[in-house]
This record gives C-alpha cells, sequence and structure tokens, in this order.
C-alpha cells in the first residue's frame, strides 16, 4: 500500500517537473523573430512651408524662390501624394492670394515638379488679414525604431542560454536610421520595366562575335590603387 502510494507520488511529481519544464523553455516569445521583437514603426508627417503674400507685388521674391526649390528638392527626394499650395479665402485679397498660389505653382514646376503632382485648396481666414499666408505641403514618413536599453542582469541569471533581450536591437535602429524612404516598408517601390532593346544588342553582339565587356582603362593599375 505505502509503495503504490509512494510510487504514484513519485509519478506525479516527474510529470510536474516536466510540465515545468516545458512551459519555461521554448516559449512562444522565443520564436518571435528579431522583427517581432524590435519593430520598426512608420508614420506619416506633414512637411509645411509658408510664404506671406505681399499684395503690393504678384512676383515671387528671390528669397521665395530659393526657398520654393529647397522645398522642391526636398518633396522629390522623399515626398509623397500631392504637393498642395493652400491659399486663402474669404477677404478682400482673394484675388492676390490665387495671383501668389499660381506664382508659386509657376516656381515649383521650375524646380522640377510636374504640374500632374501640384495641387491646390483654400483657406478660410478673418477679415483684418493683411497679409495672408499660403501654405505648401506634402506628406513624407518617418521610421521609428523600438529603444534598446535592458543591459543589467541579462545573463547572470540565465540558465536556458537564450538570446539576450537586446540581440538585434541596434541592427534595426541602424536599419531605420539608414533607409532613403521608409514609405517602402510599408510599400515597395515600383520598378521600370527592363529595356528589351539594350538586352537585344547584347545578344546580337555576342553571336556576331563581337566584345560585349565594357571597355579596361589601361592606365590603371589596379595592384598600386589607393
Amino acid at each position: 500500500m505505502y509503495r503504490k502510494v509512494f510510487k504514484n507520488t513519485l509519478l506525479s511529481t516527474a510529470l510536474l517537473a516536466a510540465t515545468a519544464c516545458v512551459g519555461g523553455f521554448n516559449g512562444p516569445q522565443h520564436a518571435m523573430t528579431v522583427q517581432e521583437t524590435h519593430p520598426i514603426s512608420v508614420d506619416s508627417q506633414t512637411v509645411t512651408l509658408t510664404i506671406e503674400s505681399d499684395p503690393s507685388t504678384s512676383d515671387v521674391s528671390s528669397v521665395d524662390h530659393a526657398r520654393l526649390r529647397a522645398f522642391a528638392e526636398a518633396y522629390m527626394l522623399d515626398g509623397h501624394g500631392p504637393l498642395t499650395i493652400t491659399a486663402p479665402s474669404g477677404t478682400g485679397g482673394d484675388l492676390d492670394g490665387q495671383e501668389a498660389a499660381a506664382d508659386i505653382r509657376q516656381a515649383l514646376h521650375e524646380a522640377g515638379v510636374p504640374w500632374s503632382a501640384l495641387a491646390g485648396a483654400t483657406y478660410r481666414t478673418s477679415g483684418g488679414s493683411e497679409n495672408p499666408k499660403l501654405i505648401i505641403s506634402y506628406t513624407h514618413y518617418v521610421a521609428t525604431p523600438s529603444e534598446c536599453g535592458i543591459w543589467t542582469d541579462v545573463r547572470s541569471r540565465d540558465y536556458r542560454n537564450l538570446r539576450t533581450p537586446n540581440l538585434g536591437c541596434a541592427t534595426m535602429n541602424n536599419y531605420a536610421a539608414m533607409i532613403a524612404d521608409p514609405h517602402e516598408l510599408i510599400a515597395p517601390a515600383g520598378t521600370d520595366p527592363r529595356d528589351g532593346e539594350a538586352v537585344v544588342r547584347g545578344i546580337n553582339a555576342y553571336r556576331a562575335g563581337e566584345v560585349t565587356a565594357s571597355e579596361a582603362d589601361e592606365t590603371i593599375d589596379a595592384g598600386t590603387a589607393n
């Protein structure tokens, strides 16, 4: 009788120990990838440029021209969606604002922004606004990595030889800082179709026995180049 009870007690203890080991080791959190442990969030932000309209002239000043060129370059580098020129509405200077918006649109196009990317909008102003402002805006995306910082007591009590909580965090932070266009983490950029004519020319040259490799500069010594 006592032997049977003792045997059942030993079996129950072993079963509980095995269950505890299975629960403590190789849990779902240990199967997560580095990208899941240290994710990169992508958020949209609105970039704006404000230009004050001058009712005494319809021309854009040289300073504003320089600001618009820099703004257009930034838009073409990492902008998404339309580049919107928002003009004031609801005052006696509506015509001046619309003329200024047309001049700004022309300046942006001359800076390289296609007409199809330019959009217009209006906003209401109070009647006392003497020099209402025009707002140029576009959307771009920012990549924000997760924070790293669990540095204390990471391995001293880890008897399972699992990876540390910070593994891969620095890599993901560097990746978020280096990516040129964070929007590609949401939707990859499209690619242009290959040049079929260039492929055919290369095949025809190969079939004709012509040299298809790039010409080498004999004046360059690869062995001594720094």
